[in-house]
């Protein structure tokens, strides 16, 4: 079982905010505004008009998810937006076209680090297939992503001083790419690290090999101001992760999340992934690292 023994600060120097300034999307907007201004970073608000209501079905529903919706109130919410937004360095994109194509360009051409985005709630989402946009962009976004979903009730100022961060895994090379965000968040803050294995049966291995396995996922030659601590639980593992932030009061969850082997056969799937279910009703921002490869 692998151990992480390296220590690699976190660099930020580019964030992207996709908006349609919805009330879901702007929710994200002090999160992204206070990450910039602790990491120093260049911030890129983004609006992309999407395809006309005649576009096939599956290109509206990507729409609905991220909320993108067309209509004349473009110029108030970039006057909202250019409002709320201090003295960093910033770049406002506007684009027209497939939202997740002209995402994915731009984060390749401005070398985005870190992609901040709101998300609906349970309602709207239960009704979108999981291949849609919003689940796309932390799916196959080359850079961590943090959402801020609906339910989320901390002060902005929380995501640059953690206290308690939660890391869910199954122990899988998918789960385990984001643990070293996690450990370096851990570190840059001083913050408790929770480390957490969901099982949805009994299984073979005992709980002690399990507890085991977890303590070692950190080496000990890491210099942490707290020492981890190790959780078992049995059930559905987006609704344990869930319990367990909620229960711990945790600031962050960090999870790794994996890359459909096609578009097409995510959009087929109509189970929502454990990330989404956890972005949607998380009562603290997520943070998911997609594995590379």
């Amino acid at each position: 079982m692998k151990t992480f023994s390296s220590e690699t600060a976190i660099s930020i120097q580019n964030i992207l905010f996709p908006t349609d300034f919805s009330r879901e999307s702007m929710s994200a907007l002090p999160y992204a505004l206070t990450m910039a201004q602790r990491y120093g970073s260049k911030f890129y608000p983004v609006h992309i008009s999407p395809e006309p209501i005649g576009a096939p079905a599956s290109v509206r529903e990507g729409i609905k998810v991220l909320g993108a919706r067309p209509g004349d109130d473009t110029e108030q919410g970039i006057a909202m937006l250019e409002a709320q937004l201090p003295h960093i360095p910033y770049e406002m994109i506007f684009r027209k076209g497939d939202i997740w194509a002209e995402l994915s360009e731009i984060i390749s051409t401005k070398q985005i680090d870190l992609i901040v985005t709101g998300t609906h709630g349970r309602s709207r989402i239960g009704k979108l297939l999981a291949g849609s946009v919003a689940e796309t962009i932390f799916r196959h976004a080359p850079c961590p992503v943090l959402t801020v979903g609906p339910a989320v009730s901390g002060e902005p100022g929380s995501i640059v001083d953690l206290h308690e961060i939660l890391f869910a895994t199954d122990f899988s090379e998918t789960s385990l790419a984001a643990l070293p965000y996690a450990i370096s968040l851990a570190q840059q803050n001083g913050a408790r690290l929770y480390l957490l294995h969901v099982l949805q049966r009994s299984a073979a291995a005992s709980e002690m090999a399990l507890r085991n396995g977890l303590r070692n996922l950190v080496s000990p030659t890491i210099a942490m101001d707290c020492e981890p601590k190790v959780f078992i639980e049995y059930g559905p593992p987006a609704e344990k992760i869930l319990e367990f932030a909620d229960e711990l009061a945790v600031d962050l969850i960090v999870l790794g999340v994996r890359q459909p082997p096609s578009y097409i056969e995510a959009t087929r799937h109509l189970r929502l992934a454990t990330a989404y279910t956890v972005a949607s009703q998380a009562v603290c921002p997520l943070l998911t690292v997609r594995a590379s490869g």
